[in-house]
């Protein structure tokens, strides 16, 4: 920026116009700088330059000759320095604000390199994040196929060999409550019969004394469908010809009774619906014990394989299925279908 040459004080850009100039040096001036009378800008000259070129006074009258090669005299002319003084003082200017712009340019500058310092730590603090994530889902997956290892490699049959003997204990209990129930099997249906009478007349008929007060319940279980109705119902069921009727469950008040009448229905083994005052054509009945569904399930089972093996007793005992081969061989107690297995060399049907 230009200086005032008589204070010394900075010109702002804008006022230089109303400034005065010097005609030699190009020196600016405040206007209140300049003495009055002395402020006309193309004809003044700053103090300085006055000085060092004082106007030549004359005092005497020059000769016409002299005065003609005073007009020879070539013009004096300014240094280039003095003529370019105005583009000198403009590219200093420039000078000066393209600092100012540089020193902006720098501070914006710092200002983006801190931005961009606050944006790699945030960057980093979610790669970090990522990272960690990462290594949980890493875990996560570690421990997911340790567990189906587990379940492979035999953790997993552990548990379900704990569930399946929970079953059969459960199984197991089922059928303790029914140890004072039997069932009798392929008794003809009849519209209006009496369990209650049935089930005394078979008793009486294979020898064993059965009061009324020793049952607790007597009753066909099991869906009714038409090859077990009566005459008169539809008339399929009647003969040796139709299909099963739905067997006969009957509870005693106790297990000894249980025991007498299983006992006699294996010595008279072969008994007959026959004089039990039924008008279907006679049947051979069965007594058995009754069974849970699970192990009504593994009996059938259990015959089919000792049939296919020429094994000749398969049979249950206070709900317990047994099997023998033959008369000498020892009996094999059945709990489960991977004992058909074992028992028979056969695999089993589950």
């Amino acid at each position: 920026m230009n200086k005032c040459g008589g204070c010394k004080k900075f010109v702002a850009r804008a006022d230089i116009i109303k400034c005065t100039k010097c005609t030699k040096c190009a020196t600016v001036y405040h206007p209140y700088c300049v003495k009055e009378g002395q402020q006309d800008p193309a004809t003044w000259v700053c103090p300085s330059c006055a000085s060092k070129h004082p106007a030549p006074t004359l005092t005497a009258e020059v000769p016409a000759a002299d005065r003609m090669s005073c007009q020879e005299l070539p013009e004096v002319v300014a240094p280039d320095d003095q003529l370019n003084s105005t583009a000198n003082d403009t590219t200093e200017e420039f000078k000066v604000e393209l600092g100012l712009e540089i020193r902006l340019f720098r501070q914006e500058l710092t200002a983006a390199r801190e931005e961009i310092k606050v944006f790699r730590s945030e960057v980093q603090e979610l790669k970090n994040s990522f990272l960690a994530t990462d290594q949980r889902l890493n875990a996560l997956d570690s421990r997911v196929d340790q567990l189906e290892q587990r379940l492979t490699d035999g953790t997993g049959s552990r548990l379900e060999s704990i569930i399946a003997e929970l079953r059969l204990e459960l199984n197991e209990k089922d059928q303790e409550m029914l140890e004072n129930d039997v069932e009798v099997s392929n008794l003809p249906e009849e519209s209006g019969e009496n369990p209650m009478h049935l089930i005394l007349s078979v008793a009486n008929k294979l020898g064993v004394s059965l009061r009324e007060s020793d049952v607790v319940s007597a009753e066909r279980v099991g869906a009714r469908n038409r090859w077990s109705r009566a005459p008169g119902e539809g008339g399929e069921g009647a003969g040796t010809e139709a299909g099963r009727p739905r067997p006969l469950v009957v509870r005693l008040t106790r297990r000894a009774l249980k025991d007498d009448l299983m006992t006699a229905a294996r010595i008279r083994r072969g008994a007959t619906s026959a004089d039990l005052g039924q008008s279907s054509a006679p049947r051979p009945i069965y007594i058995n014990e009754r069974l849970t569904k699970n192990n009504r399930y593994l009996f059938r089972q259990v015959r089919e394989a000792g049939r296919s093996q020429s094994w000749r007793f398969t049979w249950t005992k206070k709900g317990r299925i047994y099997a023998r081969k033959c008369q000498d061989s020892p009996r094999q107690w059945i709990r489960t279908v991977d004992d058909i297995a074992r028992v028979f060399g056969v695999p089993s049907n589950s």
